[in-house]
């Protein structure tokens, strides 16, 4: 399972110009998560952000710093922030335009939104109250640091999806304009008899696409989605698909839209009557839609008779392994109109340490007996209709991550994880001329006759070809929390936690990739 990963640089196998390197001094506490990458309009990476406390103040004030730098790690600004003592940051976004950071006072009950432009200066301040059935729902995801509150619609706001106490439990989803547009609410009926919850998976220019979920209890093992679309200036509802258990079951994992101003929905397609919480998926599924519901074409690619036969087989040991899933983290379109699907090949196996838990406490363990093992990097090439035309297969060490259910599907358990960080993908960048792009991943290298090792693994597509590169990382002894960040087209950015002495050392490195 991909954790916030304590380690340090070792330079084995890399080639690298003269690095740059950045220290930031005086942090009195930070959080890994609360920093990020800037990208331009292009999406290529042209600075970071930090946010950090810096000193405890009197009348239970604290002081928070907001670094912003470009990227060769060079100073843009660094602004004070000072806020309670009570209030808790709990995500931050950037959206190519703005910075966003989520965060909640416990004691006064309200979240507080507040945006800052790229030069750290402060633009807005939203605060929204929470009820106490609110607040014991976020409480419960503090202790897990699970937060899953902000989506950045680039280069024109960001969505914040929170929990709402209607007449049972519900959601709502604000959004917040950076480009001068106007803010929205889309909130579930206050009087329903349902739970409902809401899962934002794409945001564009022209719409939001998100999953809901209902179920009539928190206990219930029977959960009914849909896909829902939104108008991104308004907020409108713009029409829903339904994948009806009886006839049509399926679960929905990315969407984008097309140059063309279309809608294409991809996931996991199902036999009729299935239940996609427990039940196996038959193959792969791409639905394009208009920008009024229609279907403009439907396709399935089925395990079995299409990929199977084009995917190797893992092999452990001497035995081969079962083919598993595939979960795809991001699709890129190259310039020839042809689609890449960058994905992670996992299955559901047995949790040796959760069987454990589960004997030696009588069978009253809350662990999880089962796990999802995520094995190698797969990308799945599409042409301009998504037909399947290739897979490409990049093998990586074994990580594992406990279930969230030991009766869910693992594709159920696999979507929900993601969002926790169980998965070995970082990001992907993709050049301005659309013919090249990275795909990175965190690699488990388990060695015979020697200590296992941890890299850093980029895939480079470039023009038509493959290749891959690695920058080898070794453990330390916990005082140093390690993150590998984007850089620059070509480089990487090394963040370097040091818990004692309360610094962060960043360093930039060149990728030896062709």
């Amino acid at each position: 399972m991909k954790k916030t990963i304590t380690l340090f640089l070792m330079l084995l196998c890399l080639s690298f110009a003269s690095a740059q390197e950045k220290t930031i001094n005086e942090i009195t506490s930070f959080k890994i998560r609360n920093s990020g990458t800037l990208m331009d309009k292009t999406n290529n990476v042209d600075g970071y952000y930090f946010f950090y406390e810096v000193d405890k103040l009197k009348k239970g004030q604290k002081e928070y710093a907001i670094q912003i730098l470009d990227n060769n790690l060079n100073d843009v600004a660094t602004k004070s922030y000072v806020d309670n003592k009570n209030t808790f940051l709990v995500q931050s976004k950037f959206n190519n335009q703005a910075l966003i950071f989520a965060m909640t006072n416990y004691k006064e009950k309200f979240y507080k939104l507040i945006t800052f432009d790229r030069q750290a200066n402060q633009v807005e301040n939203i605060q929204i109250p929470v009820s106490k059935k609110e607040m014991r729902w976020l409480n419960a995801m503090k202790q897990t640091g699970n937060f899953n509150f902000l989506f950045p619609v680039d280069n024109k706001g960001f969505l914040f999806n929170y929990v709402r106490d209607n007449s049972k439990l519900g959601y709502g989803l604000k959004y917040v304009p950076t480009d001068g547009g106007t803010g929205w609410d889309y909130n579930s009926p206050e009087d329903s008899k349902l739970i409902h919850t809401l899962n934002p998976i794409e945001a564009n220019e022209e719409v939001v696409v998100a999953l809901e979920g209902t179920k009539k209890s928190l206990l219930s093992q029977t959960i009914n989605y849909k896909v829902i679309v939104l108008d991104i200036k308004t907020g409108a509802f713009l029409f829903e698909s339904k994948f009806d258990r009886k006839d049509n079951p399926r679960l929905v994992t990315n969407a984008f839209l097309t140059p063309e101003k279309n809608l294409v929905l991809l996931g996991e397609y199902f036999e009729a009557g299935d239940n996609i919480m427990k039940d196996k998926s038959l193959g792969l599924f791409s639905e394009t839609l208009d920008l009024k519901g229609n279907i403009v074409s439907d396709s399935k690619i089925s395990w079995v008779d299409k990929i199977d036969p084009m995917m190797p087989a893992e092999i452990d040991g001497k035995k081969k392994k079962k083919r598993g899933y595939i979960y795809f983290h991001d699709i890129v379109r190259t310039q020839k109109g042809t689609y890449y699907a960058i994905g992670e090949r996992y299955r559901k196996t047995a949790s040796a340490g959760g069987i454990a838990a589960m004997a030696l406490s009588g069978g009253r363990s809350g662990n999880s007996v089962t796990q999802l093992t995520i094995t190698n990097a797969a990308i799945f090439e599409f042409d301009e209709k998504f037909n399947l035309t290739d897979i490409k297969v990049f093998e990586k060490g074994k990580s594992r991550a406990p279930s969230i259910t030991d009766f869910g599907s693992p594709q159920l358990n696999a979507h929900v994880l993601k969002s926790f960080g169980a998965f070995d993908y970082e990001f992907t960048q993709l050049d301005q001329k659309r013919d090249r792009f990275y795909a990175t991943f965190i690699d488990y290298e388990r060695l015979k006759g020697q200590k296992n090792k941890t890299a850093f693994k980029t895939v480079m597509y470039n023009a038509g070809s493959f290749s891959e590169d690695k920058i080898y990382l070794q453990e330390d002894k916990g005082r140093t929390q390690y993150r590998v960040m984007p850089g620059k087209l070509g480089n990487v950015m090394l963040l370097e936690y040091n818990k004692k002495d309360k610094t962060v050392q960043l360093h930039l490195e060149k990728l030896n990739v062709q």
